[in-house]
């Protein structure tokens, strides 16, 4: 009979496992994870276009937390608003052997705003949850789905989303109506790819990819888009919040754009007729188009408002005129409102800014910009306005778009054209040093640096501080000990170049290191290249810089009464196809003057060459602060 009973259990037990499977996450793929702190076990996505505005998300997403430096990668959030809905969300976490601990429920989650400080209301919110185990390795499953109203965009996939991030198998679906059609793009990853009809209704998309190893985060790493594979899916027909067109590429889309900006040009008569008097005087276009420009930059400011289709539609000029503030759309807007009253024609131009940018020119869609300038054509030039920043020289544009492509919305549509590319010539930082040593080593100076090209914004920036912040940056960013400053003054060269100068009055004690009867004196304190970069046994990417350039330093060494100079450095020249070092000394009567150059000349070094890369730069770094030797008479 007990043996019956037994069996009996057994058999239940059985059956209820056969139910209720116990995962198998406790045995680790040893092949994937030599760099990973964590580990996706799996990844299932499944997006669905239910109608011609509604689309449906369902993801199921099991990882594995390696280690502490992995733990962010568990933490889960889910940002949703007016227009998306959460419809269930649930969770699980097990252990090191594979046994559940926990199981969480939509309630478990903190519900927050989820946008940046600089936004001033956005309807975006976020659920949110961070799992309090400490002891790894630990798993946990997420699944939720969402409900969206409005279509644009569909999110771009990103099966592993970080470095040190391992996966063992992911996949996405996505179903659209045979009507509504939608295209896609794989890059960086050996997709298996299928598509099927159901019943004549829907086209199935599906995704695989499978044994990803953890990629190890590099110093100077391509952008993450480069290098991380990814779907990129976009519908053919927006449809939102009543405005619909069919978008098959970059020129269709600006005809998307252009209906978002109809009926949002108008401005009051009086706007119109102060315009008209600001500029009648002027003689040509461009003086007109910076005294518009700077009229905008004095009377707005920037306010980022993301409610709706706002996250795509500006606010009319006439409300920006009205109130003063607007975003990128709304001020880019209302700059060509202000040009167009006096009939110059300007481009609403969208770009993607800082690591977002247009990748693709045969392939269109929303998440490839982030952001609005304008574009203004005139008979022998282009000049970019940047509308946000209310400090810009008129047609300069910064690290954050150029050297990419963007989208002008032209009447007949959308036209990808080609933003300023800055050299390494076009970007310098220049030292001057006037230095007067005292006999204790101590020292008073001068010091003007001016920066050009893109790398005016290393001191422009400066300006928008008040002068208590100024004094504060520099004593805390300028490489000398002993610091004291007697006054400083930060200009920039007019109101078109780029081009921004600091000049600085200090006391620095014990500049010069006294030992006995000599003085040791470093030669260039102040601006010693600072790009370090460790060698390793491999290089997986290439090295890329995001501003090549130049640094040029004269430093005149007024010797103390007493003293003369019993050595200074003899010249030294390094160069490689990357890198360019230069300097020397020179003896004059009572000074002693230094110059010193040092070039990064491309912004990307192939992977082959970074052994000599970073030998070269050892080799400019032991070269670039020497010491002269000063000594008692």
């Amino acid at each position: 009979m007990r043996i019956l009973f037994f069996l009996l259990v057994l058999c239940l037990n059985v059956k209820g496992s056969a139910k209720n499977p116990v995962p198998d996450y406790a045995s680790l793929p040893d092949e994937l994870i030599p760099e990973a702190h964590a580990l996706i076990r799996s990844l299932h996505q499944e997006v669905e276009r239910t109608s011609e505005d509604q689309l449906k998300t369902t993801v199921k997403k099991t990882i594995t937390i390696l280690s502490s430096k992995g733990k962010s990668h568990g933490v889960f959030h889910l940002p949703y608003s007016k227009n998306t809905k959460i419809t269930n969300l649930s969770g699980r976490i097990f252990d090191a052997r594979g046994q559940q601990i926990e199981t969480l429920k939509k309630k478990d989650f903190i519900d927050q705003s989820s946008y940046q400080d600089f936004i001033f209301y956005s309807d975006q919110r976020i659920l949110y949850y961070q799992p309090k185990v400490t002891n790894y390795p630990y798993t946990v499953e997420y699944s939720y789905t969402t409900q969206t109203k409005g279509l644009i965009l569909i999110d771009l996939w990103l099966p592993v989303d970080g470095y040190n991030l391992a996966l063992e198998q992911a996949t996405l679906k996505v179903l659209t109506p045979k009507n509504l059609q939608a295209d896609f793009r794989m890059q960086n990853g050996e997709f298996a790819y299928s598509t099927r009809e159901h019943k004549n209704l829907y086209t199935e998309h599906l995704w695989e990819i499978k044994h990803l190893a953890a990629l190890k985060q590099e110093p100077m790493a391509p952008d993450f888009l480069s290098v991380f594979p990814f779907v990129a899916v976009t519908p053919r027909d927006y449809r939102y919040d009543g405005y619909a067109e069919t978008v098959s590429d970059w020129e269709s889309y600006g005809n998307w754009v252009s209906k978002l900006l109809e009926g949002k040009q108008e401005l009051p008569e009086a706007t119109r007729s102060l315009m008209q008097a600001l500029t009648d005087s002027l003689p040509d276009v461009r003086s007109k188009v910076k005294a518009i420009y700077q009229y905008m930059q004095k009377k707005t400011r920037y306010v980022c408002i993301t409610e709706g289709i706002g996250g795509f539609q500006p606010m009319s000029a006439s409300e920006v005129d009205q109130y003063g503030y607007g975003d990128c759309k709304a001020l880019s807007n209302y700059t060509r409102a202000l040009l167009t009253s006096i009939n110059i024609p300007s481009f609403y131009t969208e770009i993607g800014a800082d690591s977002r940018r247009i990748r693709h020119s045969d392939f269109a869609s929303a998440d490839q910009t982030n952001h609005v300038i304008l574009t203004v054509p005139l008979e022998q030039d282009t000049v970019w306005l940047e509308c946000t920043n209310p400090y810009n020289p008129f047609g300069y544009v910064g690290e954050a778009i150029a050297n990419r492509k963007a989208l002008a919305v032209t009447p007949k549509g959308g036209s990808l054209i080609t933003m300023p590319t800055y050299k390494a010539e076009d970007n310098q930082m220049a030292h001057k040093l006037e230095l007067k040593l005292s006999p204790n080593g101590d020292a008073s100076a001068l010091l003007t640096s001016t920066a050009k090209g893109l790398r005016f914004e290393e001191l422009h920036f400066l300006t928008t501080g008040t002068n208590q912040q100024q004094k504060d940056y520099l004593l805390s960013h300028l490489p000398l000990k002993n610091l004291s400053i007697d006054q400083f003054n930060i200009s920039e060269q007019g109101d078109e170049d780029a081009q921004a100068t600091l000049a600085v009055e200090f006391n620095a004690g014990q500049y010069a290191h006294p030992s006995g009867d000599r003085l040791f004196l470093p030669l260039n304190t102040v601006s010693p290249v600072r790009l370090r970069i460790n060698n390793t046994e491999t290089r997986a990417f290439d090295l890329n810089f995001k501003i090549p350039g130049t640094d040029t330093g004269h430093f005149v060494y007024e010797i103390p009464e007493g003293f003369e100079v019993e050595f200074f450095p003899s010249e030294v020249s390094i160069e490689n196809d990357y890198l360019s070092f230069r300097s020397s000394c020179e003896l004059s009567g009572k000074k002693l003057s230094y110059y010193r150059s040092f070039t990064l000349k491309q912004r990307q070094v192939p992977k082959a060459f970074f052994a000599d890369f970073v030998e070269t730069l050892d080799k400019i770094r032991r070269q670039d602060n020497p010491k002269a030797i000063l000594k008692k008479i």
